[in-house]
């Protein structure tokens, strides 16, 4: 007995003829009719009734049993195929450069930790561009911004992580940096240091000057927000910047809030929905949900 004797047996049950199990298992009608009479020989007893077609009660023995054993093969073989994923894949992971709170470093240490033969490949660009390699297939998952009113593409999921508020940075010789608080109203005359354009970050910045006419001028752009608070800290311009950016360490800023108001920051993880694919993308995908979970 093998198993395509026992798949044969259960197509004929299927379809309800010989003529349909054959069109289904891409045979000629003999075929089929000469592999259940051979099975039939092998264990002695008739396993189909040729007038109903319908299975014999040993016949429903053999199928019940030959289904399992095919859905438990069928279970191996995927298990197997995930192993050799998870022994021999590599996650294709994005993210922003900024993304404190959040403790990526962390997050991959863990990973690697559990999975020390997956290979991680971080890349780092603007969230619409990761997107987009998302949807071509070209990553797993991304950490990113979310623009404003912005709306999840198809084909992906997303589980929102955390908002922070923005505030102003300035120079701690900068006349603002004694306040406490200020209005973006007043930084009309104010060189402006932004993040680059095309970037969420930049968006959410944009959407918050969206009602001021005119919006302060940009003197400077960067593609790191870092580098952004490095040119504050010289005294070079004034910066909307993440709370967490704001209280790292040296070189020193002041950091006032926006009143009334505070804009916000909104950061998520975002994955493909067929990432199931991917057995080291998705390996990745259920440690850093439950990873961030427990530490949120």
């Amino acid at each position: 007995m093998d198993l395509r004797q026992l798949d044969y047996l259960d197509a004929v049950v299927r379809t309800g003829s010989f003529t349909g199990a054959a069109a289904e298992m891409h045979v000629a009608q003999p075929a089929v009719s000469q592999m259940i009479k051979r099975l039939e020989r092998e264990l002695g007893t008739t396993l189909i009734d040729r007038g109903s077609k319908r299975p014999t009660e040993a016949g429903e023995v053999l199928l019940r049993r030959a289904r399992r054993a095919v859905a438990e093969l069928d279970a191996a073989r995927s298990e197997v195929t995930d192993l050799i994923g998870l022994e021999t894949g590599t996650v294709r992971a994005g993210a922003i450069h900024w993304l404190e709170p959040l403790d990526l470093a962390g997050l991959l240490g863990a990973f690697t930790a559990k999975h020390p033969r997956i290979a991680v490949d971080l890349r780092e660009f603007d969230a619409r561009v990761m997107f987009d390699m998302l949807r071509d297939r070209e990553m797993d998952l991304v950490f990113s911004n979310i623009s404003p009113g912005d709306a999840l593409p198809a084909g992906l999921e997303r589980r929102l992580l955390f908002t922070e508020p923005l505030v102003v940075g300035v120079g701690t010789d900068h006349p603002f940096a004694g306040r406490r608080s200020i209005r973006l109203d007043e930084l009309h005359t104010e060189a402006l240091i932004a993040f680059r354009s095309g970037s969420a970050f930049r968006d959410t910045v944009d959407a918050a000057f969206g009602s001021l006419s005119p919006a302060p001028p940009i003197r400077y752009e960067s593609s790191d927000l870092i580098a952004v608070r490095n040119l504050v800290a010289a005294g070079l311009g004034v910066a909307l910047m993440p709370q967490s950016l704001a209280d790292s360490p040296e070189p020193r800023i002041a950091a006032l809030t926006i009143a009334p108001d505070p804009p916000q920051r909104t950061v998520a993880l975002t994955w493909r929905r067929d990432l199931s694919g991917s057995p080291a993308g998705q390996a990745f995908l259920n440690l850093a949900l439950d990873w961030i979970s427990v530490a949120t």
